[in-house]
């Protein structure tokens, strides 16, 4: 159990190590200030100007035998610093590459590859550097200056660095016309890391957690609660809908306004009951032309080709009666076709019946 408990925080570490040292980098650039140039001297010594946590104008620590109360001032003058350590020029090996313009994108590679060749010591026993330093459009070539450091010179004095706590260090080369080259990549101090942003992004990943199973819990919950308010809302709605329809429609007439009004409701036709009754009973040979509703009947103008089967049509239908012609067809210049005015009574009513 121990050891399944150990592996599991072991890979949960290895997994927030990277959201860590983002969120670490982000903080470092949005920090204004706090960095100190350290000169590292040919004899090995470090020299940190005035103007940092100490008030010294400068002190030398030797980086061959750092005693305990150098070990506490360095550390007190540099602890969560951003350091660049500064060579000297005599330590530096400099060498100069002629390329392409191309190249430029790809510098890192070819100085990558070209260092076992360019340096006096084997490659892995070097740190090294490049920079651009001149580029000629016109005679498309490019200058790049190189710098070779024996890694061996720089063990103890980043070593002494990194152990007073510093928050980053950067190693920094001169070159011959005065330019700087950076041999090693920012490196985070021993005594800072990435625990902060670690345990901050571990609390809120636990913040997180425990409010999605807070929700999870609760929401049922709440919907509970909310369909037991949705459920009285709609009930007292439809009371509301029903007491304001019988208001505006009242099924029982009281008074003789009331008994009046409802007649007339009862006895009107109803001009689109009627329109689609008729529309449903004229067959597909017939169309109308003008429809006219008046005193309870349609006068309809309309062509046809079979007569006597639209008369059929409209009293078959269940939904009219009298229909008769009115005066006599004409045919029409086709020959097939004839034009017919018949009248007919609706029998469909508002109230449904029909009479």
């Amino acid at each position: 159990m121990a050891s399944t408990f150990a592996a599991a925080a072991r890979s949960f570490d290895g997994w927030i190590e990277g959201p860590a040292s983002l969120v670490s980098e982000c903080w470092r650039a949005m920090r204004r200030g706090g960095r100190i140039d350290v000169h590292l001297g040919a004899d090995g010594s470090l020299r940190i100007p005035a103007g940092s946590k100490d008030t010294a104008a400068l002190m030398i620590v030797p980086t061959g035998a750092l005693d305990p109360a150098a070990a506490n001032r360095l550390s007190a003058m540099l602890v969560g610093r951003q350091v660049g350590l500064l060579m000297p020029s005599a330590w530096v090996i400099e060498r100069r590459l002629e390329l392409p313009p191309e190249a430029a994108a790809h510098l890192d590679g070819i100085v990558a590859s070209r260092i076992g060749s360019l340096s006096p010591l084997p490659p892995q026993d070097v740190l090294f550097g490049h920079k651009v330093l001149n580029v000629d459009r016109a005679g498309r070539k490019m200058e790049a200056g190189i710098a070779i450091v024996p890694r061996a010179r720089l063990a103890a004095a980043i070593e002494a660095i990194e152990g007073a706590g510093v928050r980053e260090v950067t190693v920094e080369a001169p070159l011959s016309d005065g330019s700087r080259v950076l041999l090693l990549p920012a490196r985070s101090g021993r005594g800072r890391g990435h625990g902060p942003a670690k345990i901050a992004l571990t609390l809120l990943l636990l913040l997180a957690l425990i409010a999605g199973l807070g929700a999870l819990v609760a929401r049922p919950l709440l919907d509970g609660a909310g369909q037991e308010r949705r459920a009285g809302i709609e009930a007292r709605a439809e009371a509301a809908r029903r007491i304001i329809s019988a208001a505006s429609a009242p099924a029982d007439a009281v008074t003789g306004p009331e008994q009046g009004a409802l007649r007339l409701k009862s006895d009107a036709v109803s001009a689109l009951g009627a329109l689609d009754d008729l529309a449903a009973a004229l067959p597909l040979h017939s169309h109308a032309t003008e429809i006219l509703l008046a005193d309870g009947k349609i006068r309809l103008s309309g062509v046809t080709s079979d007569l006597p089967d639209v008369l059929t049509k409209l009293e078959s239908s269940g939904r009219f009666a009298e229909s008769r012609l009115v005066g006599s067809a004409i045919t029409s210049e086709d020959g097939v076709t004839s034009e017919f005015v018949l009248e007919t009574r609706p029998l469909i009513r508002t109230g449904g019946e029909l009479k």
